[in-house]
């Protein structure tokens, strides 16, 4: 076990086991969070911290009247793990150091120093990636990369265009590790449309605050992700 590897990691990877190999079905719902706790010998804060990771993989959800239940859409073959080198491990964990820093403070600056014309550009590519995504069932990658290229964009700042810039293709592999696996889950798939639009309604209603913390909710749930498919990604 990694140093850096969390109790709640190794729960949420045994749990993500239990449901590629059919111990969890589609459908099935999950036992309460007291059961885990007992079956893992932990209390209930590491289990409600690997549940979360779950929910932002699109692995699981809730329902109406309590409990968390396997997505129906979960099966072995969409939720094998994605094989990358430990060298793009440690450099996409780098990149997500930066992007925390830098991403919610240019959606702060986009909201204060935006122009209509790019404001109708962030507009154009969510609603790309609502087609792509959304309608089409597809990760939307090209989409969501041009989205937040926009959004530095309006920040007017020439060093943070030139850094995204340099990034580009880290950034990707990035994306298809976090995007991947959201086109078999309609559900998923639609959350991170909507974290998007959040992202764009405040930057449009010039609210730069609200900008930043939509902007750190997006970003925290990506994050999330990765460290459900890459074993040694801390959170």
């Amino acid at each position: 076990m990694s140093k850096k590897e969390k109790m709640s990691q190794i729960i949420s990877r045994e749990l993500l086991t239990m449901i590629e190999t059919g111990q969890l079905s589609p459908g099935a719902k999950l036992p309460t969070e007291m059961e885990l706790a007992a079956r893992f010998g932990v209390s209930r804060i590491p289990i409600r911290e690997a549940l979360s990771v779950l929910r932002a993989a699109g692995v699981i959800s809730s329902r109406q009247g309590g409990g968390s239940y396997v997505e129906e859409t979960a099966g072995s073959a969409l939720l094998q793990r994605i094989r990358i080198e430990s060298d793009d491990v440690e450099g996409i964990k780098h990149l997500f150091e930066m992007r925390k820093i830098l991403e919610p403070e240019a959606a702060y600056l986009a909201a204060l120093r935006r122009t209509p014309e790019q404001l109708e550009r962030m507009k154009q590519v969510l609603k790309l990636l609502e087609n792509e995504s959304v309608d089409q069932g597809k990760s939307g990658m090209k989409a969501d990369i041009e989205f937040h290229r926009a959004i530095i964009l309006a920040t007017q700042n020439p060093i943070m265009i030139q850094m995204l810039e340099s990034l580009s293709s880290l950034y990707e592999r990035a994306l298809k590790i976090t995007l991947q696996p959201n086109t078999e889950l309609e559900r998923k798939r639609k959350a991170v449309y909507k974290e998007h639009q959040n992202i764009l309604l405040a930057i449009e209603a010039e609210e730069p605050e609200l900008a930043k913390i939509q902007c750190t909710i997006h970003l925290k749930n990506a994050e999330k992700k990765l460290s459900l498919f890459l074993k040694d990604y801390p959170i």
